[in-house]
């Protein structure tokens, strides 16, 4: 039997591209002048200067002013999408941070090096030469999860082909009551029967756990598979979910190694995650579940967004700022204040973050996450 070839070993490449829209809810596109996708029409960006350093946002906003002329601070971004995609052209793997720019641009770029440019309407990019795998996926899962966030892999095979896998958002499954899991399943099954006919529904058996998908319980529960999430991403397991009238607006987990980002926090990403949903930056009919006590970066986002109410998981008393070390949630002197919960489903959140340090601690030629998040292991 032949032994299975070892994984090629590709360069990996990081990139931005920037989904830019006019008044009339056109896109701006450029024609491209140069290799690989020279005569085709895609969205403008470019790589990441990881020698500097630099992060995804700073590399958009660095392209927008470059290739056109758009000052942007990085509040002006919403991250829609982040892509993956396995051996490229058997030549790269490729990271791609797909961003929405939230001013409305009306003045037509000039022509440059890269190409010329300009304004196309949805119906209309069905006709224009576009990349491949820009038609079939990319663009497709951009205009289903716009103003929300998706993130998928496109696989390369040798023969050419690709298999592409939506990694979120996840659907949702029922907790089991009883159930208690150390690490929850950050990639959980689809309920069979997520909104059964009444009429036809059948009752529970005597004694089977009913779910009430309305409760603390279960929306912590949700914000613990996030956190799920960066934990299998060495990140920092905190996770976070925002509900708006009894529905999920909201996912995100802590990027910020992924990122090079230190504002990239759980609060903070489902904060400008629910914002985009609900469109309405003030989230007073919201509320913030997240599976440790927030820092005072997120718990000052949460007085700034409006947030209606805040519920947390793990108690932080060195440096949580609602109620642990202080209460910037409820501070006299704000012209907001949250209510709070806190201690929903403590246990499973403190064990997460003590997993996942003791087993930072297990590799000491790793350093830890930050000096930030070094406090959660002493106070989780």
């Amino acid at each position: 039997m032949t032994p299975p070839s070892a994984p090629v070993a590709l360069p990996h490449k990081i990139a931005t591209l920037l989904y830019v829209f006019d008044d009339a809810d056109r896109v701006l596109l450029i024609e491209r002048a140069r290799e690989p996708n020279r005569g085709l029409w895609s969205p403008p960006g470019g790589k990441l200067e990881t020698a500097t350093g630099e992060s995804p946002w700073a590399c958009a906003c660095r392209e927008a002013r470059e290739e056109l002329g758009l000052h942007l601070q990085p509040h002006e971004l919403h991250l829609a999408g982040i892509i993956t995609e396995h051996g490229y052209a058997a030549s790269a793997h490729w990271l791609m941070f797909l961003f929405e720019v939230r001013p409305r641009c009306s003045r037509l770029p000039p022509p440059i090096d890269e190409g010329r440019f300009a304004f196309v309407s949805r119906d209309d990019l069905a006709t224009l030469p576009i990349p491949d795998t820009d038609r079939t996926a990319i663009w497709p899962l951009f205009w289903k999860h716009r103003h929300a966030f998706f993130a998928a892999h496109a696989h390369r095979h040798p023969n050419g082909s690709q298999t592409w896998t939506l990694e979120s958002p996840p659907p949702p499954e029922p907790l089991a009551a009883t159930a208690t899991p150390a690490l929850p399943n950050p990639n959980p099954a689809p309920d069979p029967d997520p909104d059964p006919d009444p009429a036809t529904a059948v009752p529970p058996a005597e004694g089977t756990p009913v779910i009430d998908r309305t409760s603390d319980h279960f929306f912590m529960g949700e914000a613990l598979r996030q956190a799920a999430r960066a934990y299998h991403n060495d990140e920092v397991p905190i996770g976070a979910v925002i509900v708006h009238n009894g529905r999920i607006v909201a996912r995100a987990h802590n990027q910020v190694e992924c990122l090079g980002d230190a504002t990239a926090h759980a609060e903070i990403l489902a904060i400008t995650q629910a914002e985009t949903a609900i469109g309405d930056w003030r989230l007073n009919e919201c509320t913030l579940y997240v599976t440790k006590e927030p820092c005072p970066m997120c718990a000052g986002a949460a007085v700034h967004a409006r947030l209606g109410r805040v519920v947390f998981g793990a108690p932080d008393p060195k440096a949580g700022c609602a109620g642990g070390a202080l209460n910037l949630l409820q501070f006299p002197a704000f012209n907001h204040r949250c209510a709070i919960t806190g201690g929903i489903r403590e246990s499973e959140c403190r064990q997460l973050l003590r997993s996942f340090f003791a087993e930072q601690r297990r590799r000491p030629s790793d350093p830890l996450p930050s000096s930030e998040v070094r406090q959660d292991t002493d106070t989780a």
